[in-house]
């Protein structure tokens, strides 16, 4: 029940607040049109009054000249040259004190007999003027008006013409003024405002925008641009429209939109929303146009909705907060009171509750200490386990191992036999030769136990950077007695002297013995006479590989290569700990060890051993080469 009283208020508040965005709005862009239309109004006035002055101060010019003796009497004589040079002085002269374009005098036949600009290229002296209505009207006897663009210098001006008269009062020739309104555009380019000049048909003849010149009002019709064309008033090709967007609306005082763009531009134009004010001015019934952009009105009135939304939104915003603030102390005064007796009861439980923790932290750091005492265990354990596997590599390489060491002592129980010959004949070179023999034969098996002993270290696992090269060597090197009793050949790829891992030297060997005893074992069982190893790094991982030739892995044994007394071996070769203890070696050093088939598609696998790439603080000794 109180949450529909709730949303009638709101909607009521939303709706208020939208009509005195509506009507504020509303009021701001009348009262801006009304100002912006009274603005219009005064500069047409203005503008008005200012072109009227310079048409008026022109207006009698043409009529002052005409009465001037020397114009008649050339008119009478216009083959001779002395009187025509003493017009075209005077009228130079006349035309520099009058600061107008040019005054010239025409004959009865249209033809210019003389003018003030007889000495420039565009001299106006011999073009005849007889199609420009400004000479028949004042040939005819009245006054002549007219602005086109000059068909001789194609600049545009206003003609202002008289007849010439001689003494019985009758027109023997005509006296025109042209006045440029260069100087006038000018300053209403420079204003900045939007004003135009049209003629009574409709065309834009002078204006602030020069790439609205020469356009009409409204389209023209074809009598009217034929009219256009035969006096030649504003040149020779046809007139287009101006670009308004409604040409019907643009002169009625209300919006429409108007294109403007540089001349030669190349850019599409830019369109202004605008309203025209117009004043009709001077004897030949000229438009003076003045438009006024009106975006700035609807941006006016969109700022003063705006900001009567954005005060009235304030007045309720504060009226809810003043509303919420009350609830929330009631609210605050409420709570305080049910902190309070939460609070105590809070207090009590803590109580409790500490006296229990305080028992679950003793059971807790118990728990820890049997942890802790078992995982000790559990690694003792683990590292007796690692010094069994190895042992047992060891006793399943005896055989090989009596065989390489039971051939040196053969040999040194030969040489020593042949030495004591040799010494009853007294060749000394002999058995100092022979002597040499049985050192290299006791380095060669001091080198044999070193390594087992070597092999056989108990250690604990204190990882540390290790040269790969030395250790893949070192490997090679135990099972290298089976290999050569089994016929086969053990190739080491060239490995990187820097190249180096995060690991224990005697573990590494320990996980690469049983790979290799395990690469040699499958290539018996197939008849595969070569294991490659090869170490190469692959990211922040180097891996290990050792190839064989054997007849791979099914899919059901490799899913069981890792589990404890599993093996592939026939009975009596394995207990199926190796892999087992293996892996986790690996992964006690951070890393993992995968079996793959061979790449190059022959039968066989692929063992890798992946550990942590690590740095060496000095290069090791290049690895040894193929072992057979």
């Amino acid at each position: 029940m109180t949450r529909r009283p709730a949303l009638w208020t709101a909607i009521g508040l939303v709706l208020l607040g939208a009509a005195i965005v509506l009507g504020t709005f509303a009021a701001a862009y009348r009262h801006g049109w009304q100002q912006l239309h009274d603005q219009a109004q005064r500069r047409l006035d203005f503008l008005g009054a200012d072109l009227t002055t310079t048409l008026e101060k022109y207006e009698n010019l043409p009529i002052a000249l005409a009465s001037h003796s020397e114009l008649p009497d050339l008119l009478q004589h216009p083959e001779d040259p002395a009187r025509r040079d003493t017009v075209n002085r005077r009228l130079e002269r006349l035309a520099q004190a009058t600061h107008v374009f040019a005054i010239y005098l025409i004959a009865p036949s249209g033809v210019t007999l003389a003018a003030s600009n007889w000495a420039t290229p565009t001299s106006f002296v011999g073009q005849n003027y007889a199609f420009r209505p400004y000479f028949r009207d004042a040939l005819a006897g009245g006054t002549g008006r007219f602005y086109a663009i000059g068909a001789t210098t194609k600049e545009p001006g206003y003609f202002l013409a008289q007849p010439v008269r001689d003494g019985a009062g009758r027109p023997i020739g005509v006296l025109a003024v042209k006045i440029s309104f260069d100087d006038l555009e000018a300053n209403w380019q420079r204003s900045g405002e939007l004003l135009m000049l049209a003629d009574a048909r409709g065309v834009v003849f002078l204006s602030s925008r020069p790439e609205w010149r020469f356009h009409t009002l409204r389209p023209l019709d074809a009598a009217t641009q034929s009219l256009l064309q035969a006096t030649q008033q504003y040149g020779a090709g046809p007139l287009a429209p101006l670009p308004l967007d409604r040409p019907d609306e643009a002169f009625d005082g209300r919006a429409t939109r108007l294109a403007t763009q540089a001349e030669g531009n190349g850019r599409a134009p830019h369109w202004l929303r605008v309203a025209a004010q117009r004043r009709t001015l001077g004897p030949m019934d000229w438009t003076l146009l003045s438009f006024a952009e009106t975006d700035g009105l609807m941006q006016d009135a969109r700022a003063q909705a705006l900001a009567a939304g954005l005060a009235y939104a304030v007045l309720v915003v504060g009226l809810l907060y003043a509303r919420l603030r009350r609830r929330r102390d009631e609210e605050l005064r409420r709570v305080r009171r049910d902190l309070e007796r939460a609070n105590a009861e809070l207090e009590a439980r803590i109580d409790e509750r500490t006296a229990h923790l305080r028992g679950a932290n003793e059971e807790l750091a118990r728990k820890i200490e049997q942890l802790a005492s078992t995982q000790r265990t559990l690694q003792a354990a683990q590292d007796e386990l690692v010094q069994a596997g190895k042992l047992a590599v060891l006793g399943q390489m005896a055989a090989s191992i009596t065989h390489e060491i039971n051939q040196p002592l053969a040999a040194l129980r030969a040489l020593n036999d042949n030495a004591g010959l040799l010494l009853a004949r007294g060749d000394l070179d002999a058995v100092q030769a022979n002597i040499g023999r049985i050192g290299g034969l006791t380095l060669r098996i001091a080198e044999i136990v070193a390594r087992l002993k070597g092999f056989a270290r108990k250690d604990e696992l204190q990882p540390v950077p290790v040269a790969v090269a030395p250790a893949v060597a070192a490997a090679c090197a135990l099972v290298a007695a089976d290999a050569r009793q089994a016929g086969q050949q053990i190739d080491i790829a060239p490995i990187p002297p820097g190249l180096a891992v995060l690991g224990q030297t005697v573990r590494i060997e320990q996980v690469l013995v049983n790979l290799l005893r395990n690469a040699l074992d499958a290539n018996r069982d197939r008849g595969g006479l070569r294991v490659q190893v090869a170490a190469v790094q692959v990211g922040e991982q180097v891996r290990l590989s050792v190839r064989d030739e054997g007849p791979g892995l099914s899919p059901a044994a490799r899913q069981r290569l890792f589990e404890p007394f599993f093996t592939t071996k026939p009975a009596g070769l394995g207990l199926g700990l190796g892999l087992a203890i293996s892996a986790s070696i690996a992964n006690a050093l951070g890393g993992s060890i995968e079996f793959a088939d061979r790449e190059d598609g022959q039968p066989g696998t692929v063992a890798s051993l992946s550990l942590p790439v690590a740095v060496l603080a000095s290069p090791p000794a290049a690895a040894l080469p193929t072992i057979g």
